[in-house]
């Protein structure tokens, strides 16, 4: 079996690797187009829309094929952790300032924050990836709010809740939350792969983390985060 793991790990980063080579090609040009456009004066709102939209799928299947790559460092259990003393409010507010600030509905999220302020023990950029994850899913299937990150600075250890108004989560469904591919029964069209809980689980229980999820159908969810402050 782990052969068949390994084996499956490395086709899948083989693949990956090839879709990446042309989506940085295509990237690169549609700057240099973009950059021409502007400096000939011929940026007008057709190419303008247009050009967003390119932008916008490349985007889209960069994140895609990242959340592929990651499976399959999953699977051959090739994750690389790099813990240290980090302060999450300022991840948060990284987040935001430079990957949640152009959306078309002009929606963000809140950040609350109670208790006294403390550090936690975990890899940096797999906190950046599980409050990525966890937020674009809270933006994704909900309308209305936006939705908040609250962290409560306890005694022994940060709590983190991450709380929408939207879709909900069917209770048969909330068992298998976090199996990869697996995606819920209400989510119709909503694009998604089915990979971003997975990753999340794995990164939060390779930090030494917990997660948990409060759903009600057609009202919202929270998911809750749990780091002990040692983290070791």
């Amino acid at each position: 079996m782990s052969d068949l793991n390994n084996n499956t790990s490395n086709i899948i980063a083989i693949v990956s690797h090839e879709f990446k080579t042309p989506l940085t090609a295509i990237s690169s040009a549609v700057d240099l187009i973009a950059a021409k456009l502007h400096i000939d004066n011929y940026m007008d709102p057709f190419y303008k829309k247009n050009m967003s939209k390119i932008t916008t799928e490349i985007f889209k299947l960069n994140n895609m094929l990242d959340e592929i790559l990651t499976m399959s460092n999953i699977i051959s259990n090739s994750i690389e952790i790099k813990k240290e003393l980090t302060d999450v409010q300022e991840v948060l507010n990284d987040l935001k300032a430079h990957y949640f600030t152009d959306r078309k509905d002009a929606r963000t999220f809140k950040i609350k924050v109670s208790g006294t302020h403390n550090k936690i023990y975990v890899d940096k950029k797999q906190l950046s990836t599980i409050f990525s994850n966890l937020i674009n899913n809270a933006l994704k299937f909900s309308n209305k709010k936006m939705p908040a990150v609250e962290l409560k600075y306890e005694e022994q250890a940060l709590i983190i809740a991450i709380e929408d108004d939207g879709i909900g989560i069917p209770p048969q469904d909330l068992p298998y939350l976090f199996q990869p591919f697996y995606r819920g029964s209400n989510v119709n069209n909503i694009e998604g792969t089915g990979l971003g809980l997975h990753i999340v689980k794995n990164f939060v229980t390779a930090n030494n983390g917990t997660i948990t999820v409060q759903s009600e159908q057609n009202k919202g969810t929270i998911f809750i985060l749990k780091f002990a402050y040692t983290g070791l």
